[in-house]
């Protein structure tokens, strides 16, 4: 792997975002905002205030939906963050997060690491413009400090993306190649693959 190349193509990636040339697809907050490709690719052991789509995972496990979080996040790494749950003695909230490249990339899901290492290898341009759907599964653990967290978080670092969360990311990706492709929201699936 060229670590030079790799280094290069994520300063490029974190430089369009700022200019806002890289657009996550139909994944917005309720204020509108898109998830940033930066968040998900922060230096590990960062710290960062929470973005308003940070507070919805689309795949819950170990943890009520109505859980409140601190506002500080942790960054683990490939896209993982973990944060204290609060009102609760001795949970953390871990976020592991996938990406899906709508075009230019093998279409899948990565993390982040493996999207790099993919646009790397695959000699993008460094202006390509990409457009991305982030999928989140949140689960909880139980730990008296951020290091326990932290371990626990690689404890329970999925190896795959759960098939639950793929089942719930279907709708999402569905919508977001619809609008990419400049169609409503009730335009049939197959009529996406003319």
């Amino acid at each position: 792997m060229n670590v030079r190349r790799t280094v290069h193509l994520l300063l490029v990636l974190l430089v369009l975002v700022g200019l806002g040339s890289i657009r996550a697809a139909a994944d917005t907050s309720p204020t509108g905002k898109q998830p940033r490709l930066e968040d998900f690719i922060a230096e590990p052991g960062s710290q960062q205030k929470f973005q308003p789509f940070m507070l919805h995972a689309d795949y819950w496990q170990g943890l009520d939906q109505r859980a409140k979080l601190d506002s500080i996040v942790f960054v683990l790494e490939n896209g993982a963050r973990c944060a204290q749950v609060m009102n609760l003695d001795s949970t953390w909230a871990v976020d592991y997060t996938w990406l899906y490249p709508h075009s230019l990339f093998p279409p899948r899901w990565y993390d982040a690491r493996g999207l790099i290492r993919t646009g790397d290898s695959l000699k993008l341009p460094d202006d390509a413009n990409m457009k991305f759907t982030f999928g989140t599964m949140r689960i909880g653990v139980h730990a008296g400090s951020l290091g326990q967290a932290t371990s626990e978080a690689y404890r329970h670092w999925p190896t795959v993306m759960p098939p639950e969360l793929q089942g719930r990311l279907r709708l999402k990706l569905e919508r977001a190649r619809k609008a990419l492709a400049g169609k409503p929201d009730t335009e049939p699936a197959d009529s996406l693959m003319k």
